[in-house]
This record gives C-alpha cells, sequence and structure tokens, in this order.
C-alpha cells in the first residue's frame, strides 16, 4: 500500500467519506503525523514482544532497507554518514539492525559491529579494530571507526522507519496489524 493511498484512507475515515476541498486536515498534515504513528506502532510492538516472549525485538515489517549513502571522513579512524530520518521510537541503539559496506568491487560486506555510548569512550582509547567496523549512531549521523578506508564504499542501512515520507508514491512499509485502525481527529488511534 502506498503512503498516498493510505492517508486517503485515513482522511476518509477522518471525514466520514470524501474530504472537501477546503478540509483542514491536509494530505502533507497526515503524512507528518503518519510516522509519529509509525514510532508509536514500532514501540508498542517492541514492549509486546519483551512481556510475551522475554526477547526485545521489532517486528521485520517497520524495518527499510537504504543503500548508496555517502561516507565522509573525520579523522584519520573515524567515519561518518547522514541516515535518511532518525529511526523511529526507539533507543538509540535499537533502530538500526544492520549495517554494511559495498562499492562496484565488493556487492557487500559483513556486518559493523554497534556500540553503546559508553562503550564508545572505551573504543576510543583502544587501536582500530583490524577488519573490523564498529558504530554508534548520534542523532541522525552514524559514525564508525575502523583503519579500513571507508571513503572508497556506500553505506548500507537497515533501520526501523516508515519508509521515505518525502514520497507519497512510495510503499508504506508498516505492520497489516495498524491497518484499518480507527481514527479520531486526525490521529491514529492503535490498541
Amino acid at each position: 500500500m502506498t503512503r498516498k493511498t493510505f492517508i486517503e484512507r485515513i482522511l476518509r475515515q477522518i471525514y466520514n467519506g470524501q474530504p472537501s476541498d477546503d478540509s483542514s486536515i491536509t494530505f502533507n498534515l497526515v503524512n507528518q503525523w503518519l510516522n509519529d504513528a509509525i514510532g508509536v506502532a514500532a514501540k508498542k510492538n517492541y514492549t509486546d514482544s519483551i512481556q510475551m516472549d522475554g526477547v526485545a525485538y521489532v517486528n521485520n515489517s517497520f524495518y527499510t532497507s537504504y543503500s548508496s549513502l555517502t561516507i565522509t571522513q573525520v579523522d584519520n579512524t573515524t567515519f561518518k554518514f547522514t541516515l535518511p530520518q532518525i529511526p523511529v521510537a526507539l533507543g538509540k541503539n535499537e533502530g538500526i539492525a544492520t549495517l554494511q559496506f559495498s562499492n562496484s568491487k565488493t556487492p557487500t560486506s559483513f556486518g559493523a559491529v554497534p556500540l553503546s555510548m559508553n562503550q564508545v569512550g572505551y573504543q576510543d582509547t583502544l587501536r582500530p579494530i583490524q577488519n573490523k567496523v564498529v558504530y554508534w549512531p548520534q542523532g541522525q549521523e552514524v559514525y564508525m571507526s575502523t583503519g579500513i578506508p571507508l571513503t572508497a564504499y556506500k553505506a548500507n542501512v537497515r533501520m526501523v522507519s516508515g519508509g521515505d515520507s518525502s514520497d507519497l508514491n512510495s510503499t508504506l512499509i508498516i505492520s497489516k496489524a495498524i491497518y484499518g485502525r480507527r481514527c479520531y481527529r486526525g490521529r491514529v488511534i492503535f490498541t
């Protein structure tokens, strides 16, 4: 289902039919709320998995893959790239599932190793691990430490996201469990 189709569905539920041209709730407004709603659903899914299974995870349908993200060098062993968006509703380390690298000669590398912010301070006192990449997210930036010259590669990341919010014709990748939920005054209600 595309973002546009889902937004039309929400607007029809809000206005109990086709919305008029002068309606106060617009496509763009619902599109902004949609990322928040996806975040609420992902967080609920995350907490439910802990309560039911005893293991923290997010359903696969909340993940989106982004590829060919440009890497820039910060210093000799530190690199960074910008995420398309901050992973929704989860802690800093839980939003990114995998980080890999590729270029025209290397199809896909092994996954990079995530660090918590406490581990980053410790990692700074060590030499880079040979042939390994460690990373930590800081807001919309992801920093990496390695002895490998990463500027020759592009980053490929799989993260918790609702997809591309700038393109209304993009496929909305969210759990089918939230399709058809009730709307009240422009707010998607999740139960």
